[in-house]
């Protein structure tokens, strides 16, 4: 199951492989899950369904990204970290069983939905899979940093 965890694992082993921002691509992997914010106004019993739908899509959730990149000095680089990130969370997302119907892919073009029903939402094998991951990744890049500055003392 693609929670906020792997999401975020995904994003940070994404963010060391590729050397560009950390902590953006992070961020972009959780913009299309600020869906969630719909929990809020489920509690208040306020019709929103249509409102929010557009965040969980490529093309929403790719515009609040180019809207946060706007804050940022360099901002192309900010829309590529963020798009980075958000484009694993659709990947990771897209695996998944959706008991909803799946992903609104081709938004606004089209409401269909898609999925590829490999990943049941009760399963928590990618999450481990991702701990384990990001874990071997820190473990090469901790061994690398060390081996350079030792390289550069001698």
């Amino acid at each position: 199951m693609p929670d906020w965890l792997t999401h975020t694992l995904i994003g940070w082993i994404t963010g060391k492989i590729t050397k560009i921002d950390i902590g953006l691509i992070v961020i972009g992997t959780l913009i299309p899950d600020l869906i969630k914010i719909n929990i809020a106004f489920i509690w208040l019993r306020i019709d929103h369904h249509y409102f929010f739908d557009p965040i969980h899509t490529p093309v929403g959730a790719i515009l609040i990204g180019g809207i946060i990149a706007l804050f940022f000095k360099d901002y192309k680089k900010a829309f590529i970290a963020l798009g980075t990130g958000i484009t694993t969370h659709f990947i990771l997302d897209f695996f998944l069983v959706h008991v909803s119907g799946g992903m609104k892919l081709l938004f606004p073009f089209s409401w269909g939905e898609w999925q590829f029903y490999l990943i049941r939402s009760d399963d928590y094998l990618i999450t481990i899979i991702a701990i384990l991951a990001a874990i071997i990744v820190f473990f090469f890049y901790y061994l690398y940093n060390t081996r350079k500055i030792t390289r550069n003392a001698i």
